[in-house]
């Protein structure tokens, strides 16, 4: 699951928002746009708003890039979250390695104003 926060205290631009999500080599990503939960290893089913964002590219099944739709936008200081699968293919058992979201820079500052936060590397463990 990535959860995107608004901090500045105002509104998103509609349907501008873009991101790219990049699993490590030996593992696939997927995203699904029609579900509306995910259940989050650890916890329980948590609600997920992947319908409001279309894929705009997928690379090598490893990476996904995506845009909120057309008047879809984050509200202020609030949270955007969307559901993506990782399985690991090749990778070895008990390794580990980061998965990257990256949020695109936004020149306009229609979504983002401050370009220093806007990569997040998380460590996973292949079990």
């Amino acid at each position: 699951m990535v959860n995107l926060f608004e901090t500045n205290g105002l509104a998103t631009t509609p349907g501008s928002v873009a991101i790219t999500v990049t699993a490590p080599a030996g593992y696939t990503l997927a995203f699904a746009p029609s579900i509306t939960s995910i259940n989050v290893s650890g916890g329980g089913a948590t609600a997920v708003s992947n319908a409001n964002w279309s894929v705009t590219n997928i690379v090598g099944n490893i990476q996904i890039s995506l845009i909120m739709k057309t008047g879809q936008f984050i509200g202020a200081n609030s949270t955007n979250s969307l559901g993506f699968s990782i399985t690991r293919t090749s990778a070895s058992s008990g390794s580990t390695a980061n998965i990257n979201v990256n949020v695109t820079n936004d020149a306009t500052n229609g979504y983002d104003s401050n370009l220093t936060n806007n990569v997040y590397a998380r460590i996973i463990s292949g079990l």
